[in-house]
């Protein structure tokens, strides 16, 4: 069975420590009460407060996998396990918002970006954790990685101090060579969920 050594380079943005600073206004004293008459004017003080929060979260930075068309899934990757942990006291969502994607050394190879490939063609995506430590053998749910990606792509959402997991998945066209490498870097941004 050939199988290709593969990497996962995962760009951490701000190393996953980003200071996030949320503004809560209200007004001063709410029993004090005065008459504007109609066509006036006044002033009303407004008192506002920041509440700084750290946003945390720990996961690794490379990850190693093979892929083969040997593998008799429909998932054709052997991925470790990601852990991802949440340490801070807010939701947080953790997205994809580049990735660098090298497969130079894979002769005739195009890239697909949504997990249906060509004979001639790669895909590789995430995959949030359905079944704990269990590696997907099926392609349903993953977020595919995109060469020439426009928007944020959310590949999970943690609780506060909330542990979770994921997996690299992908598949193969028949016709892609099983003897080179090529690389994979997601560069992840971590922000305060708006849930």
């Amino acid at each position: 069975m050939k199988k290709k050594n593969m990497f996962l380079q995962l760009a951490l943005a701000a190393t996953l420590f980003v200071s996030a600073l949320s503004t809560t206004a209200h007004a001063a004293d709410a029993t004090t009460t005065r008459d504007i008459p109609v066509g006036g004017s006044g002033q009303i003080e407004m008192v506002g407060t920041i509440e700084p929060t750290i946003l945390s979260v720990t996961m690794p930075t490379f990850v190693p996998f093979n892929i083969s068309n040997s593998i008799s899934t429909q998932n054709k990757v052997i991925s470790p396990r990601i852990n991802v942990k949440n340490n801070s006291n807010v939701p947080v969502q953790i997205d994809v918002v580049r990735t660098d994607i090298n497969i130079s050394n894979l002769r005739n190879t195009t890239w697909s970006s949504n997990g249906s490939v060509g004979s001639n063609q790669i895909a590789i995506g995430l995959k949030q954790e359905e079944t704990k430590d269990e590696m997907p053998t099926t392609l349903s749910n993953a977020r595919w990685l995109k060469q020439y990606q426009s928007s944020p792509m959310n590949v999970m959402i943690l609780n506060s101090n909330q542990e979770g997991a994921m997996y690299v998945v992908g598949t193969l066209g028949e016709n892609v060579s099983e003897s080179a490498t090529f690389n994979v870097t997601p560069t992840f941004v971590v922000s305060k969920t708006s849930n």
